[in-house]
């Protein structure tokens, strides 16, 4: 076994401790879209979801603890990445990460099937996305031809989703780096 590998054995774990019927927001770009690099592309949006949930648990829980583990795991990968390839492949995917909640079990499968991709490294830089579908709002809030709500992409557009630094477009110089600089410390 490897560090990584033993360290996903403990999901099952944090599966059996987190209630299977609580939903787990997550911003994703699925495998059929990203390609080669889902895992590059969800890196980061993963993390950010993990210490989201640790921030649910109290500074002593077990369940805290375990959640660090996986958000350093994914910010040691994330950091194997040239920091400006990413941000860039995450601006040319930004029409398609999707705002989701997981059910527990999902969740914790997804983080599973990250990791894993990853440990056999099917995943690199550079990418290049299908083409955005229309990117207006159809009169019922929707984008036509996507199943999210426009209020996402407003919301990556206005600045106020947790992601924006990451993915708004076009970047202000430098603010990606930071962001990115920031999580390390």
């Amino acid at each position: 076994m490897t560090p990584i590998t033993d360290d996903v054995s403990k999901l099952s774990s944090l599966k059996q401790n987190v209630p299977s019927d609580y939903e787990i927001p997550v911003s994703s770009i699925p495998k059929d879209v990203a390609g080669t690099c889902w895992v590059v592309l969800n890196i980061y949006p993963l993390e950010q979801s993990l210490r989201n949930l640790a921030g649910m648990f109290g500074a002593v829980s077990s369940n805290r603890e375990q959640i660090s583990v996986f958000i350093s795991m994914l910010k040691s990968l994330r950091f194997t990445f040239n920091h400006e390839e990413l941000e860039a492949a995450m601006q040319l995917f930004q029409c398609h990460y999707r705002e989701r909640g997981l059910m527990s079990g999902l969740y914790f499968d997804y983080i599973k099937d990250i990791l894993h991709a990853a440990s056999q490294g099917t995943s690199g830089l550079p990418c290049k996305p299908p083409p955005c579908l229309n990117q207006h709002p159809s009169p019922g809030g929707q984008e036509e031809g996507r199943g999210s709500s426009w209020s996402i992409r407003s919301a990556l557009d206005s600045g106020t989703h947790p992601f924006y630094s990451l993915c708004r477009y076009p970047p202000v110089a430098g603010e990606v780096w930071a962001s990115l600089s920031q999580l390390q410390h």
